[in-house]
């Protein structure tokens, strides 16, 4: 089989077996992506999120189209809270479009997810969460838009050739499934801290654009964790340090860094932050609250090796995330919390 190639874009090996999924330098943004044990945990009545990354536009195109763009919404929510007590439920869904290749590769994926929160004392402080996550998801690939090494014309490439090429199809859909767990914890009213953990492909589902039946896709494991440390008594200031691995076949993903967040007034707040993707970008991240509504924007600095191509321009990111009647961090009010006999 001749080794083919979409024309000047890098990175539509994930035609084959060694696919990787989609990513956000936002990801805490987009959670119901991440680990579908983060499921309704929020502290509102629901929460909706949108993302949009736009990724290499800098590199050159057979249009003015960016080679890379992601578009991601959800919307997840708490159930049966008056029954429940200190713990939680809920449910939620998550939709995806992915274009790669200047568009000649595009991936469409539809999840719900379920998530437990029980609480393993008796004033909530610390939750073991454990999520499930299923939908389907569909890949389609535009041939026309794919330039091969035998359309090679002299000096130029000349796509009226054969491209020696035999598909056995332009699109598949596969059904698929996630898990993950969360661990939560206030042991202060100062702090607190979460780790949790998601495995991605849990049936290692087909694809292949080649009929190949023994190519599966590989699983995704990804750890994940965090903490907000307040330093003023009224919650008004806190930083936020954050860690991501990501790992799937021979791809690793290392994400760290630091949040900053500041409440001008009980409805509006500014945030920002510096984080570094390992070998990948530096990623600067700013963005404003106001009446529970929250928008950031991001934008990496590629120093990988693309970076003569890219510029060292990696991605820019939008994210909006509105949570409805959400409540500011607070001391827990002992004198509120009973046992149950």
């Amino acid at each position: 089989m001749r080794k083919f190639y979409a024309a000047l874009v890098i990175g539509l090996f994930t035609l084959s077996a060694s696919a990787q999924d989609i990513h956000f330098s936002q990801y805490s943004a987009s959670p119901l992506t991440l680990n579908p044990a983060l499921t309704a945990n929020i502290n509102g009545m629901f929460r909706a999120s949108f993302n949009y990354r736009n990724q290499w536009f800098t590199i050159p195109v057979l249009n003015s189209v960016a080679p890379y763009q992601t578009y991601q919404a959800s919307f997840d929510m708490p159930i049966l809270r008056e029954r429940l007590g200190n713990d939680g439920f809920g449910f939620g869904g998550m939709f995806y479009a992915d274009k790669a290749g200047d568009g000649a590769l595009t991936t469409y994926s539809g999840m719900v997810s379920v998530a437990y929160h029980k609480a393993v004392d008796r004033y909530g402080r610390g939750r073991i969460s454990l999520g499930l996550q299923a939908g389907v998801v569909s890949k389609q690939v535009k041939i026309s838009d794919l330039i091969f090494e035998s359309q090679l014309d002299g000096f130029s490439w000349n796509p009226a050739l054969s491209n020696g090429e035999s598909f056995s199809g332009k699109s598949i859909i596969y059904p698929d499934v996630n898990i993950g767990a969360l661990w939560s914890h206030a042991p202060k009213d100062m702090w607190r801290y979460y780790i949790g953990f998601s495995m991605n492909h849990l049936s290692r589902p087909k694809e292949s654009f080649l009929g190949d039946e023994t190519n599966r896709l590989n699983y995704r494991y990804n750890l994940h964790a965090g903490m907000e440390i307040f330093l003023d008594k009224y919650y008004d200031f806190s930083i936020s340090p954050t860690f991501l691995f990501m790992l799937q076949s021979n791809a690793q993903e290392y994400n760290f860094g630091l949040g900053l967040n500041y409440w001008l007034n009980d409805d509006v707040a500014i945030f920002g932050g510096a984080f570094y993707r390992v070998k990948d970008a530096v990623i600067m991240n700013l963005g404003v609250e106001f009446y529970n509504v929250r928008v950031g924007l991001s934008y990496d600095i590629n120093h990988s090796g693309l970076k003569a191509a890219s510029k060292a321009q990696g991605a820019a990111e939008v994210s909006l995330v509105y949570v409805f009647k959400k409540e500011r961090p607070q001391s827990i009010q002992y004198e509120k919390y009973c046992p149950n006999f």
